[in-house]
């Protein structure tokens, strides 16, 4: 983001709407309540005017760790530069993936309820933000906000049932996939009745996948920026929880079933992301000329409809590529796909080594070397970051031969000593 556009969007923007909505809009709600709070906070008529239905829809697993291999020396240098233990050990523990991990979900129905901005700010009738369904709170640092201002405008009735299929980032793929479209197997679990939806059009693959989900676009009311609707029944869902088993497999279903399986997989991916601007391998070139031996294609994801790129990853045998939310269609790779994902030591995250140990792909890490140009930056209090990377080319081809081989990949115990033993510092 630019100085100009931040500006505007932080300063600007927000002193135009408070005065274009001061005599016709409402107070931004202030107070806020947990799901569960308030369902039973309305003395002797809990289930007045509002249903709140909790389910377990991924059992508890384990994760084991994963294996990694590349530049781990600066993994080593990234640890003494964490502040303190307990960030240390975060940044070790997604490092390494080894987790398990069980979400209860839910869904409020609330009469009355109201619903706000792209990003799905849930507010109840009491004037309080419902958190767990909503996509912001005030503390969310999102330039747009709606929770920064002082006034909202006038809300639109909405008849009948509208269910909230958006989350805090519905512009960026990963979390539109991950985040927001898993809301509908939530409600579809509940066996809501749902009239409208309440979603962003706002994105080529947003449009594209409620497309392909089955959602007629007559019956959604579109999300925007500066929307503001109360429903007759507002059905909101949880959302904001880690990547599940019942999301993978909802999405792969969904959307997947029509695409022939007889064949085996046989396709080669290597994902690009040099038209992205960030978090790209500078040597991008190189490192698909010493894959193009091993008979892999380049695609640049984000010039492909969505339908198409469901269509390549399911006839994946092999995928590689950088961190990036163009990752996030492994979910559609058949199980025994083989992916190998490049990353940066100071992103140390687990969300795609999740997505492919619930989808049954076999999943390997390479730490690239990281380059400290325009594109750097590392909190040293959080332990996280992020750059654009390089991968050494021969020893890289080198790793994916050996993996398409089926060869036993490096594991984390292969790592200096001293990364381990900082955990305890």
């Amino acid at each position: 983001m630019s100085k100009i556009t931040g500006f505007w969007k932080r300063t600007l923007r927000p002193a135009v709407l408070n005065a274009l909505r001061y005599r016709t809009g409402v107070p931004v709600p202030r107070a806020t309540v947990s799901a569960e709070a308030y369902a039973g906070d309305a003395g002797g008529t809990a289930n007045r005017g509002r249903r709140f239905v909790t389910m377990s829809l991924s059992p508890s697993e384990p994760i084991p760790a994963r294996t990694v291999s590349g530049a781990l020396e600066h993994v080593e240098h990234t640890l003494t530069r964490i502040a303190h233990g307990g960030a240390r050990a975060d940044y070790l523990g997604q490092l390494q993936g080894a987790h398990a991990s069980r979400a209860e979900e839910f869904v409020m129905v609330v009469d009355g309820g109201r619903v706000a901005h792209d990003s799905g700010a849930v507010i109840t009738p009491d004037d309080r933000v419902l958190l767990g369904a909503t996509g912001v709170v005030e503390q969310t640092d999102l330039p747009t906000n709606p929770l920064h201002l002082k006034y909202l405008p006038r809300a639109t009735p909405v008849e009948g049932c509208l269910a909230v299929v958006t989350c805090s980032m519905p512009y960026n793929y990963y979390h539109w996939l991950m985040e927001a479209l898993p809301r509908l197997a939530i409600y579809e679990q509940a066996a809501l009745s749902i009239d409208r939806y309440y979603a962003p059009l706002n994105t080529r693959f947003q449009q594209e996948t409620l497309d392909l989900l089955g959602i007629d676009r007559n019956r959604i009311e579109r999300a925007t920026r500066n929307r503001h609707v109360v429903a007759e029944q507002l059905a909101a869902s949880s959302w904001d929880s880690p990547v599940a088993r019942f999301k993978t497999d909802f999405l792969h279903r969904r959307l997947t079933s029509h695409l022939d399986g007889s064949k085996p997989p046989s396709l080669r991916i290597f994902v690009s992301r040099r038209n992205r601007g960030k978090r790209v391998l500078v040597n991008d070139n190189e490192i698909f000329a010493a894959l193009t031996p091993l008979g892999f294609r380049r695609f640049d994801l984000e010039t492909m409809a969505v339908a198409d790129q469901i269509a390549l990853f399911h006839k994946a045998e092999c995928v590689v590529g950088p961190h990036g939310a163009g990752l996030t269609n492994i979910v559609f790779c058949r199980a025994g796909a083989k992916v190998l994902e490049i990353n940066n030591p100071y992103r140390a995250t687990s969300i795609f080594y999740a997505m492919a140990h619930y989808r049954k792909l076999d999943y390997h890490l390479h730490v690239a070397d990281p380059v400290h140009d325009s594109f750097f930056h590392f909190d040293a209090t959080k332990g996280f970051g992020d750059s654009n990377m390089r991968v050494r080319p021969a020893a890289f081809a080198a790793l994916v031969r050996d993996f398409l081989e089926g060869k036993s990949m490096p594991s984390m115990p292969s790592m200096p000593n001293a990364i381990a033993s900082r955990t305890a510092a």
